[in-house]
């Protein structure tokens, strides 16, 4: 087990800076600077196994995997506090780090240099607050397990397997704070979709799941959905189902 290490404001500035002439090392280097000289980062409080995080798996065959690396890095940095997860420095520090290849390999850097900065910038840092949890390499991994664990009534596997099924299902929800912050609210959908997902899948079609976060939205402007009761969020979503 090792300290969370964040890195250092200022090495942080200066390693977003250097994307376009690290664009090799990205590609098949290494940072292992970052790991030797303290000077780049300062440790926090929580314990995290970086020998089995270093080892998680990108994608095989064309199967990403995701579900199996969200409960993964979830366990390996249980002791992280939901605060704590959302502070770039730590993952930054951790995508040019431990999990630099699991990165590469998840999100492979284009050869286009123009594309490839963009593509370094979105998935090995995190720069914005909702890129926390949509697109950095590793804290997409934490934070989507961290919102699945919440469910009632499913476990986490289960959770994750609904929630992972589709992109701009999945997109609808992150993206929509009043919603995965509302921990009654985003367990009954996700409820709602494990019951579509166990029979024909119609709540996962476009149309039909967009209507539904329309329906949702329109509800939110006149009542507080964060004072309803579980069980008014459930007869709300019966009702526009």
């Amino acid at each position: 087990m090792t300290r969370a290490r964040y890195l250092r404001h200022s090495a942080l500035e200066k390693l977003r800076e250097a994307v376009p002439e690290n664009l090799a090392a990205y590609h098949s280097g290494d940072f292992n600077h970052l790991l030797v000289d303290n000077s780049l980062f300062f440790e926090g409080k929580a314990d995290i196994d970086t020998e089995r995080l270093s080892k998680l798996s990108g994608p095989v065959d064309g199967e990403l995997r995701d579900a199996e690396n969200c409960q993964a890095c979830f366990v390996l940095m249980s002791e992280l506090s939901p605060y704590e997860a959302r502070d770039e420095r730590l993952w930054a520090y951790i995508t040019h780090t431990y999990m630099l290849e699991y990165s590469r390999k998840r999100w492979p850097i284009p050869e286009d240099q123009a594309v490839a900065v963009g593509q370094v910038r979105a998935h090995f840092f995190a720069k914005e607050q909702r890129q926390i949890e949509r697109d950095n390499a590793a804290s997409r991994l934490w934070w989507m397990a961290h919102l699945c664990g919440r469910v009632k009534g499913l476990d986490l596997s289960d959770s994750l397997k609904v929630f992972l099924y589709r992109t701009d299902v999945r997109a609808s929800i992150i993206e929509r704070p009043t919603v995965s912050q509302n921990r009654n609210l985003f367990s009954a959908i996700v409820r709602r979709l494990h019951d579509s997902y166990t029979g024909k899948k119609r709540l996962f079609e476009r149309t039909i799941f967009r209507k539904l976060m329309q329906e949702i939205n329109s509800v939110g402007g006149v009542q507080l959905l964060d004072a309803m009761t579980e069980e008014q969020i459930g007869s709300l979503l019966n009702r526009v189902l």
